[in-house]
């Protein structure tokens, strides 16, 4: 995958920076451009950011970016943005507070594990309904728990913005017909000031500019003993019999990513073995995704693989599916799983996050582009 960076200062940056998060840590001229100016300019040093951020999907992507990427020995500095894309998620329905717990730890375990002198920092966002300001947030407390327990900054924006400014200056960074994304620019430049000025009043940007190492506790227990840390990532079907069918081969590329992917059409299917657990589908989307079918060992899925914001901001893009991380049980042994598209148009279909209805109603004009499988155990091919 190609990560174009957005703001390039030279190859020997002082500062390398990443942010892994939702829509509001990748959007062009969005919060991640002026924090790294504010951050250059506080620490007196060049930095380098790279995104590695999607729209629309849970904290389970940073896993399966931190595993392809190995983000943490490419950084000094992560931060950490799933909390508005994970409190949507579970409100619906679509993902728990488990999850969403076992997938931050993981990745905490993951990153510490590859490099111990990185240091995340948890972002936590709000958004601009009353719903939120006048209740108490689960989510926003566990991820302040877990990173308390690994000694790791939180910047919790809407807390710290209505202590200092009112809610009245919170609700202020925020459009009437968007809830979930600050404003810009004025919105988000005071989100970047308020993530830095937090970072300079405890002590993080002055052990930048000093080049100084964290200091990290000791190994310890996890809170979750079966966290998502060894989430691995398999894309690599050229080197096997992994499709009924020789699959059509491309590549899409963006401002952002650049990923090679399987477009396979109604008759064909991927096929493979998994001893353990089926985490998620990474595929590209586009205008004609339609119904597809998942089956592992006895367990099956059907679900739409279409996207609406695809068909809103442009006719394709990257998406993930969640829905086997929900829904399928683990395997203590190996047992075969097969990916197809369905043959004909169903009634009885699951929705995954920010997935609907297929927009073609036309199985024979489905498809189905995959760049990869994220699982914990181990994969090989079918035959």
């Amino acid at each position: 995958m190609f990560l174009k960076n957005l703001i390039s200062i030279g190859r020997q940056a002082s500062q390398r920076v990443a942010i892994v998060g939702g829509s509001n840590s990748v959007m062009r001229r969005g919060y991640a451009k002026y924090l790294n100016e504010e951050l250059s300019k506080t620490t007196s040093q060049s930095t380098l950011l790279k995104y590695y951020s999607l729209g629309g999907v849970p904290s389970i992507f940073s896993l399966i970016q931190q595993y392809r990427h190995n983000i943490a020995l490419k950084s000094n500095l992560i931060f950490f943005e799933y909390c508005i894309n994970d409190r949507h998620a579970i409100k619906i329905g679509h993902y728990s507070l488990e999850l969403a717990g076992k997938s931050l730890e993981g990745f905490i375990r993951s990153c510490q594990r590859a490099n111990p002198n990185c240091l995340i920092v948890i972002l936590i966002f709000g958004i601009n309904l009353d719903t939120y300001y006048h209740n108490h947030c689960a989510l926003s407390e566990l991820y302040e728990t877990i990173a308390a327990r690994y000694c790791l900054p939180v910047v919790n924006l809407t807390k710290l913005l209505s202590q200092k400014k009112g809610l009245s200056f919170v609700k202020s960074l925020y459009n009437d017909a968007d809830e979930a994304h600050y404003t810009r620019p004025h919105g988000v430049k005071v989100v970047s000031q308020t993530i830095v000025n937090h970072l300079s009043q405890i002590g993080i940007t002055n052990n930048l500019k000093l080049k100084k190492n964290f200091p990290l506790p000791t190994v310890m227990r996890p809170i979750y003993p079966e966290n998502f840390a060894n989430l691995a990532f398999f894309d690599n079907f050229e080197e096997g019999n992994f499709f009924t069918h020789q699959p059509k081969v491309a590549v899409f590329q963006n401002t952002v990513f650049r990923e090679q992917h399987f477009t396979i059409y109604p008759g064909n299917s991927l096929r493979f073995l998994l001893k353990g657990r089926f985490m998620a589908l990474f595929i590209k989307s586009d205008l004609n995704d339609g119904l597809i079918n998942i089956d592992f060992d006895d367990q099956r899925i059907v679900a739409s693989s279409y996207c609406p914001w695809v068909n809103k901001i442009r006719s394709q893009n990257i998406n993930l599916i969640t829905l086997p991380l929900r829904r399928f049980s683990a395997s203590n042994d190996f047992a075969p799983v097969s990916i197809s598209l369905c043959s004909e148009y169903v009634d009885n279909f699951e929705l995954d996050y920010f997935k609907c209805e297929p927009r073609s109603k036309e199985p024979q004009k489905w498809k189905l582009s995959i760049i990869g499988i994220a699982y914990i155990g181990e994969l090989k091919p079918y035959t």
